[in-house]
């Protein structure tokens, strides 16, 4: 349960020296980064700190943008992870202007752990180009986007960046894949041919992810897939196994759970009523957070006893690039069985957020349990993560969240695994 906020260091912290790793800015600076690991459902951070840097000399060029002078100019977060490797970006403003610095850090099971400044992309991709060649003036500068920017390890010592854009190709008539891929070591990164989306005979009519804002998680799976997932209505499937032409296919999420796009932009606790994990090196396993009115009847229902009632649903999927994808339902649990579970004693009765699908076990699940629509004042709102099995209807563990609260909605599964 990887936080995606970095918590900057102060005098008061001593840092894990088996997680510590070091490297330069793009300016320059020392960026030093620590893991303060925790088992689930407790939350993992990353700690930073900028060893060169009093505090708040980076604030100097902040003084020119009038009326900002309150905010943090320097900020480390989480992209992506995959095996003993994590994508962190560095946030920061130089003049007004917002910039991104992107690392690569090794845990090194074998080793000890290690960071890399990746080297910026000095060239537009054909997605970017339609978009440079509609304006006059400013160029566009190409930017590596986070949101679209996958993580693959493969073996000990080769991981994969992969970048994806869409494409609309006028003279197909059809969506196309375009790949942006860097190897770590490399200092160079590779655009690929825009490869046309895969679309079963089922599925077609179903609008598929067009903007990058609308990725909501990206999953690796095994040494093979991606998938970029956007709970509006499904998630490409790509095939890294020949980087040369990758393949991709649009596969949609199961029957009922994809929310109106309208309700789903105003409504903060849908956004956080489902997720999609990896269950395997070739399956990945959805969860959805389902109301329902108190007579049984699906969707939300303006009725008093039914304002905080759910069910749980799973579900899984067997991946392949050529074969029938069909999802099987596994997993069901109602509220009203998960409040009278052993461990529960004490908790809010309200609806479960943020599904993480445990690595080492698919069938366990992390949600937030918040009483944040239960009290009148901001001072007793409170969170707690849990650890629930599905299958045997178990619940493991309860931990209350004391950090950031809004922290708390956006956690990734990891495994690091540090010397």
């Amino acid at each position: 349960m990887l936080n995606r906020y970095g918590i900057r260091m102060d005098d008061s912290f001593v840092a894990d020296a088996k997680t510590v790793a070091y490297s330069r800015t793009f300016t320059g600076q020392h960026l030093r980064v620590s893991f303060g690991r925790a088992p689930p459902p407790a939350s993992s951070f990353i700690y930073y700190d900028f060893p060169d840097i009093v505090p708040g000399e980076e604030d100097d060029d902040v003084d020119e943008c009038e009326g900002e002078d309150d905010v943090d100019e320097l900020h480390i977060g989480v992209i992506a992870a995959h095996g003993d490797s994590v994508l962190l970006k560095m946030s920061h403003r130089r003049l007004c202007n917002f910039e991104d610095d992107h690392f690569l850090y090794r845990a090194g099971a074998a080793s000890s752990p290690a960071m890399s400044l990746l080297p910026d992309r000095d060239f537009l991709t054909k997605s970017e180009q339609v978009y440079a060649d509609c304006i006059v003036s400013p160029p566009i500068r190409p930017i590596v986007h986070s949101g679209t920017t996958g993580l693959l390890q493969r073996g000990d010592d080769d991981v994969l960046l992969v970048e994806l854009d869409l494409l609309y190709d006028r003279s197909l008539r059809r969506e196309m894949a375009e790949f942006c891929l860097l190897r770590h070591g490399t200092s160079q990164r590779e655009l690929k041919e825009p490869v046309p989306i895969i679309q079963d005979e089922g599925s077609k009519g179903v609008e598929q992810p067009r903007r990058r804002c609308g990725i909501d998680t990206i999953i690796p799976l095994g040494d093979r897939f991606l998938c970029w997932v956007t709970y509006e209505s499904g998630f490409l499937l790509c095939d890294m196994a020949d980087e040369a032409g990758p393949k991709v296919r649009y596969v949609p999420l199961p029957n009922g759970v994809c929310w109106d796009p309208k309700e789903y932009e105003r409504d903060m606790s849908i956004k956080h009523s489902m997720n999609m994990g990896a269950a395997g090196p070739s399956a990945v396993r959805f969860v959805s957070i389902d109301p329902h009115c108190c007579c049984g009847g699906p969707g939300r229902s303006t009725c008093a006893h039914s304002r905080l009632a759910f069910t749980i649903n799973t579900w899984t999927m067997n991946l392949s690039m050529d074969e029938p994808l069909t999802w099987v339902k596994d997993g069901e649990i109602d509220c009203e069985e998960l409040w009278e579970l052993p461990g529960y004693e004490g908790l809010p009765r309200a609806h479960l957020l943020c599904p993480v699908v445990c690595l080492d076990n698919p069938n366990v699940v992390c949600f937030l349990v918040s009483n944040y629509h239960l009290v009148s004042n901001y001072e007793d709102w409170k969170l707690w993560m849990i650890q629930l099995n599905m299958k045997s209807k178990t619940l493991f563990s309860v931990v209350q969240y004391n950090n950031d609260r809004y922290g708390a909605y956006d956690h990734l599964p990891a495994r690091l695994h540090c010397s």
